[in-house]
């Protein structure tokens, strides 16, 4: 009998023991899952409070002439206080892209708060008349923007030449820089590129030239050569042509009853 009870005894031990095991497991494991917790949110704690020392507080801008510090900042859609950690400079700069003064853009963070921009704008050009309406466009023919109301002419204009005929105002683009480079003719009154059936033709202050395609700086080489002898016989001209190789044709008025010339 006495054996019997001890071996009861023995089994009641062991299972309290085992008991025991299991609660000091659940504690342990409990324990850990709450340091594991406790951790977690003090780290978000601290990657939050990290992240609000590297706020967006100032937003640097240069190299805007024509656009105003506003609409480059509007373009932007950052807000003062956004984590400068998280911002994709990358498509910000795309969006910027979009605006057609913005040829390119360069942006850099500058820690601990400021987004630093610096823009590069297109350079006008030419003006565009079509349509009625004039437009300002820069070296690769796109549209900067339309000019409304009357306004001074203070580019060479490209009339009637529309901007989808790539080739067209690409070369009457190549035309406008050969007659930047000439002295005296950029600087005249009236500048007025136009196409026709057999090329460009430009109209200066009222004198037509026929120009045709391609040696734009050429061409009016042999015209600037030529031009003084013309004006010094007082020849009246209906036109130049500068389209052949190697030559000027000047088409004087033909003269009419009572001296006048047509």
């Amino acid at each position: 009998m006495s054996g019997l009870r001890s071996k009861k005894k023995n089994k009641k031990r062991k299972s309290a023991y085992r008991r025991g095991e299991k609660l000091a497991i659940l504690f342990k494991r409990g324990t850990l899952f709450l340091l594991f917790v406790i951790l977690a949110t003090a780290l978000a704690l601290g990657l939050k409070i990290f992240a609000q020392q590297f706020s967006v507080k100032e937003i640097v801008v240069s190299g805007n002439y024509h656009l105003d510090k506003k609409d480059i900042l509007s373009a932007l859609k950052i807000k003062k206080g956004e984590s400068l950690l998280r911002l994709d400079l990358k498509d910000i700069g795309e969006g910027l892209k979009q605006k057609a003064w913005i040829k390119s853009v360069a942006l850099r963070k500058q820690f601990p708060g400021t987004i630093v921009i610096k823009v590069e704008e297109a350079v006008p050009e030419a003006l565009l008349s079509l349509k009625k309406r004039l437009y300002i466009i820069d070296e690769d023919g796109r549209i900067l923007e339309r000019i409304k109301g009357e306004t001074t002419q203070f580019l060479p204009v490209i009339k009637d030449i529309d901007p989808e005929n790539r080739k067209g105002i690409a070369e009457a683009l190549k035309l406008v820089k050969a007659l930047s480079e000439k002295d005296g003719f950029i600087d005249r009154g009236d500048i007025e590129i136009g196409l026709e059936s057999y090329g460009l033709t430009v109209s200066i202050d009222g004198e037509f030239i026929k120009v045709g395609y391609g040696k734009y700086a050429e061409k009016f080489q042999r015209w600037i050569e030529l031009e003084p002898e013309i004006r010094k016989r007082g020849v009246p001209v209906k036109y130049v042509d500068l389209r052949f190789k190697g030559s000027v044709i000047v088409k004087p008025m033909k003269k009419i009853k009572g001296n006048k010339a047509s």
